[in-house]
C-alpha cells in the first residue's frame, strides 16, 4: 500500500514538474521579441509588442499580449533588428492595447473547441480607402520581400515553384473528387462553444479619398457571447448573442460634422440554417438610435429644402431642413442585414427640434455601394409649418388680388400636405446616398400652375387647364366669389 502511495505521489509530482517546466519554457519562449520576429517574418510590417503576460494558472489555457503595433515595414524590420535593440516605437496603422485569449484545451478531448475569451481591447485602426477601391492596409498583409537582411526564402524561385506544384496537385485532387457544395457547418465534426469574442473600446478612422469624407467609429464595443454551435445538432445548438455599441461620426469634405449616430444594437442570432447547415444569409438586429444623435446637410433634405423648383414656387419655405437636427429621445427599431443590405422592418419616427422624420417599412441601404431606396415622410415643426403655410397664403392672396379667404383655397389644394396641423411632405430618395435622386410624393406641380397663373386666368373669367387638374379647386373658387 505504501508503494502505491509513493507511486501516486510520484505521478502527481511528475505532472507538477511538467507544468512547471512548461511554464518556464513558455515564459522564456513567448516573449515580445519572439512574437515580433514571427510577425515580421510572415507579414509585410514593422511590429512592436510591449508585454506578454503568462502565469502558472493560465499557461495551458490563455495568454495576454499588450501594446501591439503593426506599422508599414521599414529597414528596422527588414534587417531583423531584435526588439530590445530598437531605439524607437513605430506609429502604426493598427494598434491594439491588449489581446486576451483563453482557450480550454481539455474541451478538445470531447471534440469541442471552447474559447472562453478572445478579446481585442482598445484597438486603434487608421484606414484610408483609395479611389480605385483599395486601401492602405492591404500591403501590410503581404509576404515580406526581405527577412533578417536577406531575400525571403519563401519567395525564392524554388519555394515559389514548390508552392505552385503543391497548388496544382491540390487542384488535381479536387478535380478528381466528386463536386462539393457550399460550406456547411454540418461537415465539421467539432462543436464550437465560446464565452466572449469581440472588440472593446475600439476606435476606427476611415478616410475616403474619393469623397473627402471621414468616418469615425468611436467607443466601439462589438461582442459575440454565448456562442453555441454543433453541426450535428443545429436544432439545439445554433445560437449566439450579438451586441454592437458605437458612436459613428461622419465628417464632410468641408471638415464639418455632417452626422453623428449614437448606436446600440443587439439580439440573438441563428447563424446557420438548420436543415442545410449553410450560413444564414439574413440577420435581424434590434437597433437603438440614442438621444443627441444628429444629422446635418443630408443631401436629400437639401434637395427638398431648395433644389426642387416646385417647393420654392409654391411658397413652401423649408430652410430648417438644412440645419443640424438632433434626436430628442432614444428611438428603437428592427432592421434586417443581408449581404451588405440593411432593410427597415418597421416604421420608426425620429423626432428632432425642426422636424420628425418617418421611415417607411421596406426602405433600404446597401452599405457596400451606398445605393439606397427609402420612402420617408417629413413632419415639419409646428411653428415653422405655420410660417410656411402662411407663405403659400400670401402667394394666393397676391394672385387673387386680395379677393376672398386664401386659407379656404389653400386647404383645398394642399390638404394632402397637412397632417396634425403640421406640414407633412412624403418623399422618395434613391440612388447614391451621397448624391440622391429625390421625388416628392405630392403633386406640387398643379399647385404651382394654379397660384402662378391659373388663378389670374380665373379672375379674368377663363378656366385654365391647370385648374381642372385639381379636384375641388373649381368649387373652392366659386365659394370665394370667382
Amino acid at each position: 500500500m505504501k508503494k502505491i502511495g509513493y507511486g501516486i505521489g510520484g505521478f502527481f509530482a511528475a505532472i507538477l514538474l511538467i507544468i512547471i517546466i512548461a511554464f518556464v519554457f513558455a515564459g522564456s519562449l513567448i516573449t515580445p521579441s519572439f512574437l515580433v520576429k514571427q510577425i515580421e517574418s510572415s507579414l509585410n510590417v514593422r511590429a512592436h509588442i510591449e508585454k506578454v503576460n503568462i502565469n502558472l494558472v493560465s499557461v495551458l489555457s490563455g495568454i495576454e499580449i499588450e501594446g501591439i503595433v503593426l506599422a508599414p515595414r521599414d529597414e528596422v524590420a527588414n534587417k531583423g533588428i531584435p526588439l530590445e535593440e530598437r531605439k524607437s516605437k513605430p506609429k502604426g496603422a493598427i494598434q491594439l492595447g491588449k489581446v486576451d485569449v483563453k482557450i480550454s484545451f481539455l474541451a478538445l478531448l470531447t471534440k469541442t473547441v471552447k474559447v472562453n475569451k478572445l478579446v481585442l481591447k482598445q484597438p486603434e485602426i487608421s484606414l484610408t480607402m483609395y479611389e480605385d477601391g483599395g486601401n492602405n492596409l492591404t500591403s501590410l498583409f503581404k509576404t515580406p520581400k526581405i527577412v533578417d537582411g536577406e531575400k525571403n526564402p519563401a519567395l525564392s524561385k524554388e519555394a515559389l515553384a514548390e508552392k505552385k506544384a503543391e497548388a496544382l496537385e491540390e487542384a488535381k485532387e479536387k478535380a478528381s473528387e466528386p463536386p462539393t457544395g457550399p460550406f456547411s457547418i454540418k461537415d465539421i465534426p467539432i462543436a464550437i462553444k465560446m464565452g466572449l469574442v469581440g472588440i472593446q473600446e475600439g476606435n476606427i478612422q476611415v478616410n475616403m479619398r474619393k469623397t473627402g469624407q471621414q468616418i469615425l467609429v468611436q467607443k466601439l464595443d462589438l461582442e459575440l457571447t454565448d456562442i453555441d454551435i454543433d453541426g450535428s445538432d443545429l436544432d439545439s445548438h445554433n445560437s449566439l448573442e450579438v451586441n454592437f455599441d458605437a458612436d459613428v461620426t461622419i465628417i464632410g469634405k468641408s471638415k464639418k460634422e455632417a452626422a453623428k449616430f449614437l448606436l446600440e444594437t443587439g439580439g440573438k442570432i441563428t447563424p446557420f440554417i438548420v436543415k442545410t447547415g449553410l450560413v444564414n444569409p439574413k440577420v435581424i438586429y434590434e437597433v437603438t438610435m440614442k438621444e443627441d444623435s444628429f444629422i446635418s446637410g443630408f443631401a436629400a433634405f437639401d434637395a427638398i429644402a431648395g433644389e426642387l423648383p416646385a417647393m420654392n414656387q409654391a411658397g413652401l419655405k423649408l430652410d430648417k431642413l438644412k440645419e443640424k437636427a438632433e434626436l430628442k429621445k432614444d428611438v428603437s427599431f428592427k432592421v434586417e442585414y443581408s449581404n451588405g443590405k440593411v432593410t427597415f422592418l418597421d416604421e420608426p419616427t425620429f423626432p428632432t427640434k425642426n422636424y420628425d422624420l418617418q421611415i417607411t417599412k421596406g426602405s433600404y441601404i446597401v452599405t457596400t455601394t451606398n445605393y439606397h431606396e427609402m420612402r420617408m415622410g417629413m413632419l415639419y415643426d409646428e411653428d415653422e409649418s405655420k410660417k410656411s403655410l402662411a407663405s403659400v397664403d400670401e402667394k394666393i392672396k397676391q394672385a387673387t388680388k386680395g379677393q376672398g379667404d386664401p386659407k379656404a383655397l389653400r386647404n383645398k389644394i394642399v390638404g394632402n400636405l397637412v397632417k396634425d396641423d403640421r406640414l407633412f411632405i412624403p418623399f422618395r430618395t434613391y440612388g447614391d446616398i451621397r448624391n440622391p435622386n429625390v421625388e416628392l410624393g405630392v403633386g406640387l406641380g398643379t399647385l404651382t400652375d394654379l397660384i402662378g397663373g391659373a388663378v389670374k386666368e380665373v379672375i379674368k373669367g377663363k378656366a385654365g387647364d391647370a385648374l381642372k387638374k385639381i379636384p375641388g379647386a373649381g368649387d373652392a373658387l366659386k365659394g370665394l366669389g370667382f
